[in-house]
């Protein structure tokens, strides 16, 4: 009996493959048989096939969706194909939608929203139909604080002037959600601004600062100093810049006042410094990519580590860095986190934010 079970073992194991007897381990966290059937299963179901990333921002997040979709594949077992599909309009809002109700949950469809597309759920637009909280969060290139322009041909030079206006001046956007910041100005340091949404994408709304139609924008800093038109906007002197977001100011606008050094300045009550915080929170998201609810937990793994191993890919970072884009990872499970902290404040805070959002008035 004992030769007749050592005969039948060395027949099994002369037909397995080598790799499965002893397996090297290729996933952190992951131990023994079990990392080995993963990679394996994962190149068999990568294999040949396209992954969609689902685009709702331009700018920043559109450079970022391209090189990203080059670079990933090459972490992924199978080498999938990546494509950016764009979905924009709404401040993202219809490109996550779309990505928590519609996409197949099955690791081949990623998302890139806005970084305050946050704010509909936090304030319960009825628009939005998703929860935040339930995306799986793969990583950011970056983080991103923002900063606002205005053409320097109006007679704003600086908030003060701003507060002191008898006629606001007129701020374009996607969205309620990334117009989120500068809603919040009136309330918090007593600077208003009409906010016209409904643009299509960013380049839209800077299309709509050349002609006139409004004079001013909010926007990732990075971009700002990084791409046309600003580049030659700035050259030729056709912008200049009231505030930037963050504690402290950004090396490369030191002479843009940050939001938080202006609260200091008018003492803003600390209910509303709060719910500022809520609102800049988005810049730590960068340009933040996710997963439907339900991806499969080992996608998910996988797709987070070809991210994190494609930003530090030398290629693309030399691409980043002709670019001019910071290249600071933020990882899958960080963002995850703080995913969970913005959407779990206290009702007093959830309250000033509609209420500085004019929600339900």
């Amino acid at each position: 009996m004992a030769r007749t079970l050592s005969l039948v073992l060395f027949f099994f194991l002369g037909l397995w493959p080598a790799s499965w007897v002893a397996p090297v381990s290729r996933f952190r966290g992951i131990s023994g048989v079990s990392d080995d059937r993963l990679y394996a299963q994962t190149a068999t179901f990568y294999e040949g096939k396209t992954v969609r990333i689902i685009l709702g921002a331009g700018g920043g997040y559109d450079f970022w969706a391209r090189l990203l979709a080059r670079y990933i594949p090459k972490y992924i077992p199978g080498n999938p194909n990546f494509i950016v599909q764009n979905m924009p309009g709404a401040g993202s809002v219809i490109a996550t939608n779309y990505l928590y109700n519609v996409a197949k949950p099955d690791g081949l469809s990623v998302g890139m929203p806005n970084q305050r597309v946050y704010m509909g759920e936090f304030v319960g637009s009825k628009e939005v139909q998703f929860q935040m909280r339930k995306f799986h969060w793969i990583g950011s290139p970056d983080r991103n604080p923002s900063i606002l322009y205005i053409r320097a041909d109006t007679p704003f030079k600086s908030i003060e002037d701003v507060r002191n206006a008898k006629v606001p001046p007129k701020c374009g956007d996607t969205g309620w959600e990334s117009a989120s910041v500068v809603l919040a100005l009136e309330e918090v340091l007593g600077a208003k601004f009409d906010v016209v949404v409904g643009y299509q994408d960013a380049n839209s709304v800077d299309l709509a600062v050349v002609r006139g139609e409004v004079v001013c924008r909010f926007l990732g800093l990075t971009a700002h100093f990084s791409r046309e038109p600003f580049i030659t906007w700035h050259a030729k002197g056709f912008d200049q810049h009231l505030l930037q977001t963050g504690q402290k100011r950004d090396g490369r606008a030191p002479d843009v006042p940050a939001v938080f050094e202006l609260m200091d300045q008018y003492k803003t009550p600390e209910m509303s410094r709060q719910a500022v915080q809520v609102l800049t929170a988005g810049e730590e998201f960068g340009h933040p990519m996710m997963a439907p609810p339900g991806t499969p937990a080992d996608r998910v793994k996988i797709l987070r580590e070809a991210y994190a191993r494609a930003l530090r890919d030398p290629e693309l970072l030399a691409q980043a860095q002709k670019g001019r884009w910071v290249v600071e990872p933020v990882a899958g499970e960080e963002l995850q986190g703080l995913a969970e902290r913005i959407m779990n404040q206290p009702l007093q805070v959830v309250e000033q934010v509609k209420r500085i959002m004019k929600v339900n008035q």
